[in-house]
């Protein structure tokens, strides 16, 4: 086994997997969802993170950039992810972040001391057993008392059809010297197959599910996800077995939707619920058959805490819960009336006839992306109705706990324990330190992308990465105009309009002023 993982730190080594946020594993998630299920869980703002497998941090360190009271330490068994990381962690001047590199299965877990969240997202299935045995005892050793644990892995039964896939990539391409004659032969034998392959074969089918999934995936993901010596996916109910012995137990799934069978209408719940009674796992597994399930994200907890965790939604427990969501009128109006009214996020739909459920949709919507608490949520409520002349009737409460319940249970809102907002409106301009240094290492590069309080990867213009470091409070508008207006003279960022390229100073000086006062419509969610 010290062979295979020297086998995958060379891999790592020298095609490191380029490292972003994954919003799916922010804390913050993580305890709103053990909340919502009944276990009570560390602050997030003062919270000890670790991540197993954290490549060059760029998950961790954005968190530890919002959260600058929090500790977080990365561990990852490539040195040179590891040293790329360092110098994201120097060049942002955080102090909060430790990166180590080290091997799980081999490493002194007592020096590391206990965390409140660890994160292993992208490892478990893609190393060998023993050291998939190493990051469960490290769960269950490391894990903070009231602590949470995010694990994500590959699965049956969507990865059997995978599987030929990549067993058929493996053959051609698995035994090439460099990482390129890899990519090369493994890609050359889908396309082969593709040709050949009988029409509605499974083969055909897994072909057309790889090219439809990953015929435009970066070379790095191809490489470590197909091509790996180890890719060893499992069933549900198996990695629930392989948890107890380290006495852990399941929480939940970060895509909360997912786990209710009601979800999946009456065909699939009524005999599944009657089938699987209140074996929470058992009918995870078996949706996880219904939806060809092929990827989990699972929370677990030391197994003590099982007995606590509630899958009946507990509506007393929305009191500390801050939502954001986006429902936007079908017939483009919201009526505040009796008559039913149909409301969209994005395929997904909710119907209602109460005025006061449309008022609180209403309001969630308007303060989108933002969070609003259910208190401020009863306090639009009452508003928006008093406003409309209507009478808000005395179950108005329980009306809205029954929408916010319903939105938590079809993955049609987010929720946190601390709220998700904005700083308040400061003049001069001023952006978050977070996002200014952000910014500032991304500056001239296309593709540079900063990461929100939601954990979000944002996309981030070469302009913005000149004009949101400016943006400290010490500039007023004129003068932010006329410092953007001096990098167009050097020529380090350009304006164009209809495809032609500006260039007379009033009307650059004029593209410029309006880029600035349009910048909450671009980036609405810093």
């Amino acid at each position: 086994m010290v062979e295979a993982v020297d086998r995958l730190r060379a891999d790592y080594d020298a095609v490191p997997y380029v490292s972003h946020a994954f919003p799916q594993t922010a804390p913050g998630r993580l305890a709103a969802i053990a909340h919502v299920f009944g276990l009570d869980v560390p602050n997030v703002s003062t919270a000890r993170v670790l991540e197993i497998g954290c490549s060059a941090g760029g998950n961790l360190i954005p968190f530890a950039a919002w959260h600058p009271r929090a500790r977080v330490v990365g561990l990852d068994l490539s040195a040179v992810q590891i040293d790329q990381g360092r110098k994201l962690v120097a060049a942002l001047g955080l102090r909060n972040v430790e990166l180590r590199q080290g091997d799980i299965a081999s490493i002194d877990l007592t020096a590391l001391g206990q965390f409140d969240f660890i994160i292993c997202h992208g490892v478990y299935s893609w190393v060998p057993p023993n050291v998939q045995d190493a990051i469960l005892s490290a769960f269950s050793r490391l894990l903070a008392p009231e602590g949470v644990a995010h694990l994500s892995y590959n699965v049956y039964p969507g990865w059997k059809a995978k599987e030929i896939v990549r067993d058929a990539m493996l053959l051609r391409g698995g035994d090439r010297t460099t990482a390129e004659e890899k990519l090369s032969y493994a890609r050359g034998m889908i396309d082969f197959l593709h040709e050949v392959a009988p029409a509605d074969s499974v083969l055909a089918k897994a072909l057309d599910d790889f090219k439809a999934e990953r015929s435009h995936a970066n070379d790095y993901y191809v490489l470590h996800e197909q091509l790996e010596a180890f890719n060893a996916p499992c069933y549900f109910l198996d990695l629930g077995r392989r948890a107890e012995p380290h006495r852990l137990a399941y929480l939940a799934d970060v895509e909360v939707q997912s786990m209710f069978a009601v979800n999946y209408g009456d065909k699939v719940a009524v005999p599944l619920l009657k089938e699987c009674g209140h074996s929470q796992v058992l009918v995870e597994q078996y949706l996880d058959f219904v939806v060809n399930r092929t990827f989990r994200q699972s929370l677990l907890v030391h197994g003590e805490r099982g007995p606590q965790i509630s899958y009946q939604l507990d509506r007393r427990r929305f009191d500390r819960l801050h939502f954001a969501a986006r429902l936007l009128p079908a017939d483009g109006e919201v009526r505040l009336d009796d008559t039913t009214q149909e409301f969209r996020d994005g395929t997904r739909n909710l119907f209602t006839r109460d005025p006061g459920v449309k008022a609180a949709i209403d309001a969630l919507s308007a303060r989108w992306p933002w969070t609003l608490s259910r208190r401020e949520l009863l306090y639009e409520v009452h508003a928006h109705l008093g406003r409309a002349g209507v009478a808000a009737p005395e179950d108005q409460e329980a009306k809205i706990d029954e929408l916010l319940e319903a939105l938590i249970i079809r993955g049609l809102a987010r929720f946190r324990l601390d709220p998700v907002s904005p700083e308040p409106a400061r003049t001069p301009l001023t952006i978050d330190e977070p996002i200014r240094r952000m910014a500032e290492l991304a500056r001239g590069r296309a593709g540079g992308y900063l990461v929100n309080r939601w954990h979000e990867g944002v996309a981030l213009s070469v302009v913005d990465s000149y004009l949101l470091p400016l943006m400290d409070g010490t500039r007023d508008r004129d003068v932010l105009v006329e410092h953007l207006y001096a990098f167009v003279v050097e020529d380090a960022i350009r304006f164009e309009r209809d495809g032609r390229r500006l260039s007379g100073a009033d009307e650059l000086r004029a593209a410029v002023a309006e880029w600035i006062d349009t910048l909450p419509q671009r980036l609405p969610a810093l």
